[in-house]
């Protein structure tokens, strides 16, 4: 690592142009990247380090910068959320139980099942009566069951449409996977990052109390978020490509969820909720 207050203008001409400074750093930020960043060009010399190589700027503590290398940033965010998937470790401290499988289908796997899933499922705008008004979402969800469940939320009633062949499949590969059993599934679509979910629980009465819900994801890798009800603790990670994540037991009563819109990404997001409707 070469400080920039310890080298001439001349000395770093040399050293750009013979490849022995191919990257940049802010030492107060510990952020690296590319010399032509237009962050970089705006720091203050003292500030300011050279690398030869990513490896050297990870080495010594320093992060991608996510203007210029936006691949290698994605990555290293989603080590920072994720730093294992371990489906045995419970995510959050305390009053229920998260946890996170990590991708269960393979890219090729999962892409297929995004597109027949885009393609094929009965997709709605959401609705939702809010002071009286009726609300309708970018965001479209559909409801699939066993029978014709009926389920209330946001003072809505939707009522479920039969089983697709591939909702099947999935619904036995994760209660293979989990050891759990389902017999309803909510899907969301989001069309782009713009769209999200506001904090809020999955505890109407028409679910099973503490049950399971499953939750897989396809498309866009997007931050997931849990707030404490009443210490405002926060955890989060990033639900990858092919993705399942499941919450029980009290994570309902005590914990709140959401899904924060992003300009980061673009694509479609398609989520499965698989629950248990009680009678």
């Amino acid at each position: 690592m070469i400080d920039h207050s310890k080298i001439t203008d001349s000395d770093l001409r040399n050293k750009i142009k013979n490849a022995e400074i191919c990257f940049g750093g802010n030492r107060k930020l510990k952020i690296y990247g590319m010399l032509k960043c237009s962050s970089g060009k705006r720091m203050k010399r003292q500030n300011r380090v050279f690398f030869l190589s990513e490896k050297e700027a990870k080495q010594n503590g320093f992060r991608p910068c996510g203007h210029c290398i936006k691949t290698e940033y994605q990555n290293w965010k989603m080590d920072l959320f994720n730093p294992h998937t371990d489906e045995n470790t419970n995510l959050l401290p305390k009053e229920g139980t998260v946890n996170y499988y990590g991708k269960l289908f393979s890219r090729e796997d999962s892409n297929q099942y995004l597109d027949i899933l885009l393609n094929t499922i009965e997709w709605k705008n959401d609705e939702a009566i809010i002071f009286g008004k009726l609300i309708l979402t970018k965001r479209k969800v559909a409801w699939y069951g066993d029978s014709g469940f009926e389920y209330t939320y946001s003072n809505t009633t939707k009522k479920a449409l039969p089983w697709t062949k591939e909702l099947l499949e999935l619904k036995k590969i994760i209660e293979e996977k989990t050891g759990e059993t389902f017999n309803s599934c909510l899907l969301n679509l989001y069309h782009s990052g713009e769209e999200g979910m506001a904090w809020h629980s999955d505890a109407e009465k028409d679910l099973k109390k503490n049950g399971a819900i499953g939750s897989v994801s396809f498309g866009a890798e997007r931050k997931f978020a849990f707030k404490h009800k009443q210490t405002k603790e926060t955890v989060s990670l990033i639900l990858e490509h092919g993705s399942l994540l499941v919450m029980k037991d009290e994570t309902q009563t005590h914990w709140l969820h959401r899904l924060p819109p992003t300009k980061t990404t673009s694509k479609p997001r398609v989520n499965l909720t698989f629950r248990t409707i009680v009678g």
